[in-house]
């Protein structure tokens, strides 16, 4: 669990296997590097669950932390983001972290590494598109996209096999608000929560591109993220 408020923290629960009930894990919080500055933005483990990330808005900083088989992380590694307001992110099977950059209109990808380790790989690739904030990867590994808040786009890009990062479109989608995104189980299709009450949907095409299937409204004012099956 990322935990914002006071000094901004992970923390760790375990999954009860006879009543699916959450434990909190005694003596797991783990302060971030940035501390009260941090403004931490998203938590996610990587494929195999032993290596877990943490964007800082406020710091320019990625957290990296090696978890355990007991579920308690290691002390963080900060690295320093390739670009301006590191933001939502997303790891794929072959461990490439591909992380959004609000402040500079831009998406890096890294790759993963025993937990402390993040080494560039595509540095700061532009969008130009304002406010990428929340960024999701397609199941396989091939595809990201972006919500660009302050553009009101969806942008596309490709990852080749070795981790980096090419513009597929800058404008692969239009809304008016777009704040957070999930893809379907087998990414066949992208949902896109909207400042306006909005849900948009989009069918994934094989070579990446997004085709608009509609809009539903009534989402009640200050419903937080979205989830997809």
């Amino acid at each position: 669990m990322l935990n914002a408020g006071g000094t901004p923290n992970i923390s760790g629960f375990l999954v009860d296997a006879f009543g699916k009930h959450l434990v909190a894990l005694p003596g797991s919080q783990r302060a971030l590097p940035g501390g009260t500055a941090a403004q931490p933005a998203q938590v996610k483990f990587a494929p195999e669950g032993d290596e877990l990330l943490v964007t800082e808005k406020g710091t320019q900083l990625i957290d990296t932390f090696s978890v355990g088989f007991t579920g308690y992380a290691s002390p963080p590694t900060p690295h320093a983001s390739s670009g301006v307001t590191p933001f939502g992110f997303s790891i794929t099977t072959r461990g490439y972290a591909i992380v959004s950059e609000a402040g500079s209109g831009s998406v890096s990808s890294y790759d993963v590494e025993d937990g402390k380790h993040l080494n560039s790989i595509s540095a700061a690739t532009p969008l130009g598109q304002s406010a990428p904030c929340w960024l999701v990867t397609t199941g396989d590994g091939s595809f990201a996209y972006t919500a660009n808040a302050g553009s009101g786009t969806i942008s596309s890009l490709r990852i080749a096999a070795d981790g980096t990062l090419s513009l597929l479109s800058a404008t692969a989608g239009r809304l008016s608000a777009p704040l957070d995104m999930a893809l379907s189980s087998r990414s066949k299709f992208l949902y896109v929560r909207e400042g306006n009450g909005a849900v948009s949907g989009f069918r994934v095409m094989p070579d990446g591109t997004l085709e608009p299937l509609g809009s539903v409204t009534g989402v009640p004012p200050g419903a937080q993220g979205i989830a997809a099956r």
